[in-house]
């Protein structure tokens, strides 16, 4: 049987999680669709991502409550896809666990909230348990590049006594949310007054994938330490995005965000983000790299680098039955399984009709009952 969804925001991200679904994910189905934007709220979905035909008949609601009385068949889960700071999204989570709803959410704040936002994490996480639903947060990073990926490759080794991680990423095009809270395209001298201040975060989730890489592996921190420098350009860039268009000289086109878990003052992890407008014109390789050190010590890299925006509607997506399986309340990408959510719907067995020979195996495909 298919599982439902509901597209809770439908902007830039909305579309690569469409595109993704479009791609071959038959057990997964969009029902219904909200956005409170006045150029969205009321128009067929169709027309926002024309050319996908599953979306036929879907009418983006304006509310919660108006989508679920809309829709023909029974929602399940929904893709939370609107904000990143606690404040801004916990009513709009809290509606959505108290309608007996699971939800993946691309909130930076909700990978790991538990270690800055207790208070907030403790009232959803009631409300989920209450309900019987499942609630988490997924992405590329946090979620992937700076936590499951390095974890994933730990489990080659043990005593594990040291992590450096680097990505280098191309932020051309990212979305309003992350301008209001990264601090792109400002004077350098106004990003340096908003950080002190706390108005803007540069990339929201370091100190978290930190603790988590700690908590996992069982490494000793006490203190997480971050520091941003910036680059500008004496030329125009091209942000790709309608909100900053060309990003005129001497404004900010590169942020390099530093993170430090520390024990006694000794490094133990150590993160660096360098998030560029086209970084290849700045002499910069687009790279996720992974060093462990411990009784095996591993290097690995991944060139490019994890795509930013479709890689985190890739996640959402391969998240979604992992979701559905989870016990009740906040649940953890970091304890998803590997594979993602099944895409075929199939698994393969040997073809009767041709018994298999040295070298050659012939397969048909068995459906999998649900």
């Amino acid at each position: 049987m298919p599982t439902n969804v509901i597209l809770y925001g439908v902007g830039a991200l909305g579309t690569l999680v469409l595109d993704a679904l479009r791609s071959g994910y038959p057990t997964i189905r969009v029902v219904g669709a909200v956005d409170h934007a006045p150029d969205k709220a009321g128009r067929p979905l169709a027309e926002l991502y024309p050319g996908y035909a599953a979306l036929e008949g879907i009418v983006v609601a304006g509310t919660l409550a108006e989508c679920l009385a809309g829709i023909e068949a029974p929602a399940h889960l929904v893709y939370h896809m609107t904000e990143s700071v606690p404040a801004a999204i916990e009513a709009q989570l809290s509606e959505i666990l108290e309608a007996g709803l699971d939800v993946i959410s691309a909130a930076e704040s909700m990978f790991h909230p538990w270690l800055r936002h207790g208070e907030f994490t403790q009232r959803l996480d009631r409300i989920a348990r209450a309900k019987g639903v499942s609630v988490t947060g997924v992405g590329i990073n946090p979620g992937f590049s700076f936590d499951s990926l390095p974890l994933m490759l730990a489990r080659a080794t043990c005593g594990v006594t040291r992590i450096d991680i680097s990505r280098t990423i191309d932020v051309t095009g990212t979305g309003p949310g992350d301008i209001d809270h990264v601090g792109y395209a400002l004077w350098p001298k106004e990003f340096e007054e908003k950080i002190a201040s706390g108005r803007i975060v540069g990339h929201m989730g370091m100190p978290e994938s930190i603790a988590q890489l700690a908590e996992r592996l069982d490494m000793a921190i006490d203190t997480v330490e971050e520091r941003w420098e910036t680059a500008t350009a004496d030329f125009p860039v091209d942000s790709g995005t309608p909100e900053l268009g060309m990003i005129e000289p001497g404004r900010v086109i590169g942020i390099t965000q530093f993170g430090e878990g520390k024990k006694d003052g000794e490094t133990k992890i150590s993160m660096r983000l360098v998030m560029y407008y086209e970084p290849e014109d700045h002499g910069l390789e687009v790279a996720d790299r992974i060093e462990i050190v411990g009784d095996h010590h591993i290097k690995a890299s991944l060139v490019p680098a994890a795509r930013s925006l479709f890689g985190a509607a890739c996640t959402i997506v391969n998240a979604t039955h992992d979701v559905i399986a989870a016990a009740p309340g906040f649940a953890s990408v970091l304890d998803f399984s590997i594979g993602g959510a099944e895409r075929g719907g199939f698994r393969y067995v040997l073809d009767p009709a041709k018994p298999p020979r040295p070298g050659h195996v012939a397969l048909v495909k068995e459906a999998i009952e649900p």
